[in-house]
C-alpha cells in the first residue's frame, strides 16, 4: 500500500489523481462527515456520511482507524485495504496502518510551505478563517516527528505535481521489488 501524508493543500490529492490516471493505481476512499466541496464526488473523493452513519460504522468495527480533524470525523474502512492502493492519511492513521502492515506499507511524506498551501486553499474556495485555522493546526499534526516510518520525503515547493507523481511511482515500484 502506498500511503501519502501531508498537510492540507500540500498536493496529496493531485498526486494521487496522477498516479491513478497515468500509472493505474487504485485509490482507497476514506470516509468523512465533512461536507462535500463543489468539485468532489461521493464515493470517488470520499465516502461522505452523516455523523450518525459514521458512528454506526464505528460501532460495527468497520474502520481500521478514525480521527477527528477540523471538527469532522475521518476514517479508513477495512474494505478499502488492498495491495497496490493509494491511501491518503494523516500521521495517526498512517502509523496505525504501518503497525498493522509493516512490510507492505510504503509512506511518502509531502512537504509544502505555508504560502503555497494558503494559495491553493484560496484557489479552491476555502474560507480565510478556515485556512488560518488549518495552517495553524497542521503545524502540530503533520510534523515529521509524528510519523513512525517515512520511506520518502518530498518537498513539492520546487517540483511539479507531475514530476512528484513520477518520482513516487518509481520509488514505490522499487519498494515493491524489495530494492
Amino acid at each position: 500500500m502506498l500511503v501519502i501524508v501531508g498537510a492540507s493543500a500540500s498536493g496529496k490529492t493531485e498526486i494521487a489523481n496522477i498516479l491513478v490516471s497515468q500509472f493505474s493505481y487504485t485509490k482507497s476512499v476514506t470516509t468523512t462527515t465533512r461536507q462535500k466541496r463543489v468539485h468532489e464526488i461521493d464515493d470517488i473523493h470520499y465516502h461522505f456520511v452523516s455523523k450518525h452513519q459514521f458512528d454506526r460504522l464505528k460501532k460495527q468495527d468497520a474502520f481500521i482507524e478514525t480521527t477527528l480533524y477540523q471538527e469532522h470525523n475521518y476514517g479508513l474502512q477495512k474494505n478499502e485495504i488492498a495491495s497496490n492502493r493509494i491511501i491518503i492519511l494523516d500521521p495517526k492513521g498512517c502509523n496505525v496502518l504501518h503497525q498493522m502492515y509493516p512490510q507492505t506499507t510504503c509512506v511518502m511524506y509531502i512537504q509544502s510551505n505555508k504560502e503555497m498551501r494558503q494559495t491553493r486553499m484560496l484557489s479552491r474556495g476555502d474560507h480565510q478563517l478556515l485556512i488560518s485555522k488549518r495552517l495553524e493546526e497542521d503545524e502540530e499534526i503533520f510534523r515529521v516527528s509524528n510519523l513512525d516510518k517515512i520511506h520518502l520525503i518530498i518537498d513539492n515547493h520546487h517540483q511539479t505535481i507531475q514530476s512528484i507523481a513520477e518520482e513516487i511511482h518509481h520509488f514505490y515500484q522499487s519498494f515493491l521489488k524489495g530494492e
